[in-house]
């Protein structure tokens, strides 16, 4: 038997008996291990917890967007369900017993595991601040320094990011008090974070006074206020909230999804089904995406709309700045558009140039989309706009055509969005000549000022930005 099969016919039986409740404390200390830094066996952990979302949500509960989670009725009420009509089959229940049992303790005991503090081990370090202040017992501490379990630290003005020894990013926003747990797990008692998970950190916790939050892959954000009460949304992928009971009794789960938020408060009352809002985080979410200052009607939105074809997401007030890509090794040399810098004359000659293959970028679409009608239904009055984007690190340039927009949209463009609207088909993008966009000198500042007609145009204003991840 290749070594391959033995570790999987461990992990089997591992899980087989934590199933049974008869795992011993040195298998459940087996089990994390082989969970722990092992991104074959995490995939098969994200691949029962998605199994088990989805087979318990198809034959247990309503649509998510009609989940009634969070009503008056005890925990241990279920709603009444109407009695299958076609009998299924042993094997069907079998499968989804296991299911149903399996993830859930082992999620609980993962969880368990990367909650229990290792005493004065170095579990993190301080990879990045702005304008921060961190302090741990009256000393400050600087970039690149090491953080240990056993110590409240405190972020008391500025941002942090984080780096956990499993690969995980945290960004921290002040003020915020937090400890850290282990090396892929932290206390936050105070304060807001955003994190972002990659497949080697799956399983990564966030403790507070009121929940527990377990990441299947994601990026997401938690708040605690002064109270104790915690407030989880997820921008990408799913997380799985505990709330924490004080008499350690049985604790009730929830599987939030993309655009899905909760409120759980310490004082044990019912938790509070929420949507996302980035707005919660956006300092943190800004410095995730290299980007220093805005201004004017410039919005930034980490995660993109699943469609933004013509009239699919329109405003009068905002340019909305997304990140299509983040951290992208171009696979090819692209040919860009250098936007012209403040003074240069009109009939300057268009600027070209190459950026090579291998560059780490981030790519960010600028679009703006003016309402085409009014509450009344009246043609909406012309749209005029400006703001100011002051990025971290150089602009490299960009697109403003149609042509260069679609002929890069599989490349360079968010797999997950539709740039077009069914109704209208490929249509007018880019910008023309009477939308002003500058760069500055240092190329990291970008000015724009834009409008749009109403009035039943199906154009919109877009240019592609790709921009630099280092100086």
């Amino acid at each position: 038997m290749s070594n391959k099969l033995r570790h999987q016919k461990s992990l089997v039986k591992l899980i087989y008996e934590v199933q049974n409740e008869t795992a011993s404390s040195s298998q459940l200390r087996e089990l994390a291990d082989l969970l722990r830094g092992d991104p074959e066996a995490q995939r098969l952990y994200v691949f029962l917890m998605d199994m088990h979302a989805e087979l318990i949500l198809e034959e247990e509960f309503v649509a998510p967007e009609q989940w009634d989670l969070f009503n008056d009725h005890s925990a241990h009420e279920l709603p009444a369900k109407k009695l299958p009509s076609k009998r299924k089959s042993a094997a069907h229940y079998v499968l989804l017993t296991f299911c149903y049992f399996i993830p859930l303790t082992v999620l609980s005991f993962f969880a368990y595991q990367a909650a229990q503090p290792v005493p004065h081990t170095q579990v993190a370090v301080i990879d990045e601040m702005a304008e921060g202040l961190l302090i741990q017992e009256n000393r400050h501490l600087s970039e690149n320094e090491p953080l240990l379990t056993g110590h409240t630290y405190q972020l008391q003005q500025g941002v942090a990011k984080l780096r956990m020894n499993s690969g995980a990013e945290v960004i921290l926003e002040s003020p915020a008090t937090f400890e850290l747990l282990h090396h892929n797990s932290i206390r936050l008692r105070k304060g807001t974070l955003a994190a972002e998970v990659e497949s080697e950190a799956v399983g990564f916790v966030v403790e507070t006074p009121s929940q527990r939050v377990v990441d299947l892959g994601t990026r997401f954000g938690v708040s605690v206020d002064a109270t104790g009460t915690s407030e989880t949304h997820v921008f990408q992928g799913k997380v799985v909230c505990a709330q924490q009971e004080e008499d350690h009794g049985e604790s009730l789960t929830h599987l939030l999804t993309t655009g899905q938020a909760i409120q759980i408060k310490s004082d044990g009352s019912a938790p509070l089904p929420l949507k996302t809002n980035e707005n919660k985080f956006t300092r943190a979410l800004r410095f995730q995406a290299q980007i220093e200052r805005l201004k004017g009607a410039i919005e930034y939105r980490q995660e993109m709309p699943a469609q933004i074809g013509a009239g699919d997401f329109t405003s009068s007030q905002h340019i909305f700045l997304f990140q299509e890509r983040k951290g992208l090794v171009l696979s090819e040399e692209i040919t860009v558009w250098k936007p012209p810098h403040p003074g240069a004359p009109a009939n300057q000659k268009e600027i070209r140039q190459v950026i090579p293959k291998g560059t780490k970028v981030n790519v960010f679409l600028l679009h703006l989309d003016g309402p085409h009608q009014d509450a009344q239904g009246q043609d909406h009055p012309r749209v005029q706009l400006s703001g100011t984007i002051h990025f971290k690190y150089p602009v490299l340039g960009g697109f403003k055509t149609d042509k260069d927009f679609y002929a890069f949209d599989q490349i360079l463009g968010s797999a997950d969005v539709n740039y077009d609207n069914p109704q209208f088909g490929p249509s007018g993008r880019g910008i023309d000549s009477s939308d002003k966009t500058e760069l500055s000198e240092e190329g990291k500042t970008l000015n724009v000022s834009w409008s749009q007609r109403g009035g039943g145009g199906i154009g919109r204003d877009q240019i592609r930005i790709l921009v630099a991840t280092e100086e």
